[in-house]
């Protein structure tokens, strides 16, 4: 069993559906509104533990009800809650999410996740270096990741980044980073380039993982570029199929599964996440990923969906 633990934001999500987008200065009807539990941290670890991980939460809320109601229901998660940081005087995180035929549009407020920072880290260090892979975003600050890395790349741990929303990184820190998962816009932000994909992905070989969403995944092995193709589905909300392959990705990493595997393990649970409303409603759980594999992969079409090249 992979052991993770994933070191991120949590959020409380407000999703707005609407048929429209409203321009700046013009009021639209919206269809129907919810909410959701998010956060980027959050959706990665409820990811990795439907999928058989022992996955352990290092996040901050406030002690609010937003805060509360975010513990309850990832607790429902069979997620490690233990080290959670309650802050006294920060709101709990919120996202505010439109969705318009089938894509969505976010604004982020951080809140508590500014209190997921390296005095936090550091005090929870000794519990934290008992996991195995380590899963980190970009929506906390930049200097705790910088501040843990390096104690977790001496510890030989698997580091694995979707750095999201992107910053840049030093090439330093990224060389200490076991996987780095950007999508085909944010590796030009994050390794401060301004090459095509198919060039700087060859200075980074096995390393750095290009999300391309419907086109598929690209990394370079050394030798040659390798495609993995993406699930073929017609999208229901595709908020959090980024979080979905990142936390199905490192429970594959976590298994021993080869970096091809891995990838199309994380393809696979990206693709069926995206059938239902919300970041963690559809992000599917072992039985469905199993189910999928063995009966659906099987046939030949469905191998055909997630052939290499």
């Amino acid at each position: 069993m992979a052991r993770i633990a994933v070191i991120g934001s949590i959020n409380i999500d407000y999703v707005v559906e609407t048929d429209v987008l409203p321009l700046m200065g013009e009021t639209v009807s919206g269809k129907n509104y919810f909410l959701s539990p998010g956060g980027k941290g959050a959706n990665q670890a409820v990811a990795a533990s439907r999928l058989g991980a022992e996955v352990a939460l290092y996040c901050s809320i406030g002690k609010d009800e937003n805060g509360s109601i975010l513990l309850k229901r990832m607790s429902q998660e069979n997620i490690d809650l233990g080290n959670v940081n309650r802050v006294e005087d920060a709101a709990t995180g919120a996202a505010f999410i439109e969705l318009c035929n089938g894509e969505n549009r976010i604004l982020i407020v951080p809140g508590a996740n500014e209190f997921t920072n390296a005095d936090y880290i550091r005090n929870a260090l000794t519990e934290l270096l008992q996991y195995d892979v380590f899963l980190f975003q970009l929506e906390t600050p930049i200097e705790m990741l910088e501040f843990i890395v390096p104690i977790l790349h001496r510890q030989e741990k698997t580091i694995i980044v979707n750095p999201a929303p992107a910053y840049r990184l030093s090439e330093k820190l990224v060389q200490m980073i076991s996987y780095l998962i950007p999508n085909e816009h944010e590796y030009q932000t994050v390794l401060g380039t301004k090459l095509p994909y198919q060039e700087i992905i060859k200075d980074h070989p096995n390393k750095l993982i290009i999300t391309r969403g419907k086109a598929g995944v690209t990394y370079f092995n050394g030798t040659d570029l390798v495609h993995v193709q993406s699930l073929e589905v017609n999208p229901v909300d595709t908020t959090g199929a980024g979080d979905t392959f990142s936390g199905a990705f490192a429970v594959a990493i976590g298994e021993g599964k080869s970096l091809t595997e891995s990838i199309r393990f994380g393809n696979i649970a990206a693709g069926l996440s995206i059938l239902k409303k919300g970041a963690q409603t559809g992000m599917p759980k072992k039985d469905e990923m199993d189910e999928f594999i063995n009966i659906g992969v099987s046939s030949h079409e469905s191998q055909d969906l997630f052939k290499s090249n």
